[in-house]
């Protein structure tokens, strides 16, 4: 184990710590530690005996409290991760969501939701990646509840969640921005913005949307019938896929350049992009980039039990997803820039070997001593 805190860690996690009250303060970093360092068990309970040797009922009260806390976190994050996008002219990032499998009596947004594995029940979360200096980083997460589970007046579609990120995006990020969604969030309420804001965007459609070709209207997967002009773009060494391309009119959106892919006699999907001049081979390169966020949302899970969660409120869900989020980054930030107490092996790609060198390097007791330092947020 580490026998110091780097400088640029204390940094980091002194910015969030400020932005938290007195009684809040030192629970941050008891379960930031128990998210990064225990293996199988993440309960509060489980936190609170193995790192703080405390009962667990203030650290219950710490992930149910006020939403305010949970908000000036992520607004605490989105400060940090702005300050190092807008250093770079290109910034991309993907909106999707993901599921968590959860079983139990009175949990509070619970409901069934559509996945790749098929319908599950759960609870489920829009998230937001961005892609900076080759590294992803969690810019928000957003808890979606089914309408049948939120008190009235309280219901957000995942549709408004998202815009909602892309306001906070528009807000905060002043550089140019190419944004990835899949057939879900291709909508004219997510899509119009994007287009105000001067920015690009490369997502996916249904093979029923309703497009305009010349004036008349017609279903998107007419278009791959019948003759047409196909591009090879190769991906890998082992794929490749034949591409078309042409101007169509996505009514309530405007002109935009679609894209027909196929690679395989039953694999044909449909793109598009307001970017008239995009290439096939630039939109096979961008959107294939889309896959970033589903390995996010593996490793979340799978290393910071993003998934494993053991509380009924649905505050306690938003504000243990939020401490998740600034886990995974601050393990990723610190990797990429080299700040632990030792040099970055190279092979430090998955984020497995990031987590395992973080535990190593770093000291986890003066992390858990950091919060006497810091003013609280009053």
């Amino acid at each position: 184990m580490g026998k110091f805190l780097p400088k640029k860690t204390t940094s980091v996690l002194k910015h969030f710590l400020s932005v938290l009250t007195k009684p809040q303060i030192k629970h941050f970093p008891v379960y930031l530690v128990g998210l990064i360092w225990l293996i199988k068990f993440h309960s509060t309970r489980e936190i609170s005996t193995q790192v703080a040797q405390t009962l667990p009922d203030n650290l219950q009260r710490f992930l149910n409290g006020s939403p305010k806390k949970q908000k000036r976190l992520q607004e605490a994050n989105q400060y940090l991760l702005a300050h190092r996008a807008n250093k770079i002219p290109q910034l991309l990032t993907v909106i999707d969501d993901t599921t968590c499998s959860r079983e139990g009596k009175k949990i509070e947004g619970l409901g069934v939701h559509h996945s790749s594995d098929g319908l599950v029940k759960g609870q489920c979360a829009v998230t937001c990646v961005l892609q900076i200096a080759g590294q992803w980083l969690s810019w928000a997460v957003g808890g979606y509840r089914p309408k049948s589970s939120c008190p009235k007046g309280e219901f957000k579609s995942k549709i408004q969640l998202a815009q909602e990120i892309l306001q906070d995006l528009r807000r905060t990020i002043h550089t140019s921005v190419t944004v990835l969604m899949d057939s879900w969030y291709t909508c004219a309420p997510i899509l119009i913005p994007i287009i105000e804001a001067g920015w690009t965007f490369v997502a996916a459609i249904k093979c029923n949307r309703i497009l305009e070709v010349n004036g008349k209207k017609t279903v998107v997967r007419h278009l791959a019938k019948g003759p047409r002009t196909y591009k090879t773009v190769r991906i890998s060494r082992k794929r490749k896929l034949k591409v078309a391309k042409r101007i169509v009119h996505l009514p309530k959106v405007g002109t935009v350049l679609l894209f027909i892919t196929k690679g395989g006699a039953k694999e044909t999907r449909f793109l598009i992009t307001n970017d008239l001049q995009m290439t096939e081979s630039q939109m096979v390169q961008l959107y294939s980039q889309r896959f970033g966020i589903e390995i996010f949302h593996k490793d979340i899970k799978q290393h910071l039990a993003f998934g494993h969660v053991f509380m009924r409120s649905w505050q306690g869900v938003q504000t243990h997803w939020t401490l998740v989020m600034i886990a995974y980054n601050l393990i990723t930030l610190l990797a990429e820039q080299h700040c632990f107490a030792v040099s970055v092996p190279k092979h430090l790609k998955g984020f497995r070997q990031k987590i395992r060198h973080f535990r190593s390097a770093i000291s986890h007791q003066n992390l858990l001593e950091l919060h006497k330092k810091i003013k609280p947020f009053l």
